[in-house]
């Protein structure tokens, strides 16, 4: 798990973690693939994909990253420019009250597959009261 922030036990208080990377041979599950877990009573204020190197699928590659049941409620597919290396980042105030929450990466293809590409997620945090 690449939850390595400083105290999520702090209300109020701000961080950007790492939440994981996704690859061109990530397994493509319809709901996505769990990443990191993030603990109860959380806010997510940004999700950050840097797309290190660029998707290379000959038709689409879509990257998806959400909490929601299809994976794509924090980057959707227009967040994103796969093919191209480059830091992609939306702003959001998502309110993840009462249980753990599943952050899920989506990635799928077209055409001939893709024999590169990789991104690393990273999430801005902050606790809340319960």
């Amino acid at each position: 798990m690449n939850l390595n922030a400083m105290d999520l036990g702090v209300c109020g208080v701000e961080q950007v973690l790492h939440a994981g990377k996704v690859a061109f041979d990530t397994e493509n599950i319809a709901n996505g693939v769990e990443i990191v877990e993030l603990p109860a009573n959380i806010i997510i204020t940004k999700a950050v994909a840097v797309v290190g190197t660029a998707f290379n699928a000959a038709t689409t590659n879509v990257l998806t990253v959400g909490v929601n049941d299809t994976a794509d409620d924090l980057l959707t597919a227009d967040d994103i420019t796969e093919g191209t290396a480059g830091t992609y980042f939306k702003n959001m105030f998502c309110i993840c009250k009462g249980n753990p929450v599943k952050v899920k990466v989506k990635y799928a293809s077209t055409g001939t597959a893709a024999t590169a590409g990789e991104a690393d997620i990273y999430l801005g945090v902050v606790r809340t009261p319960k």
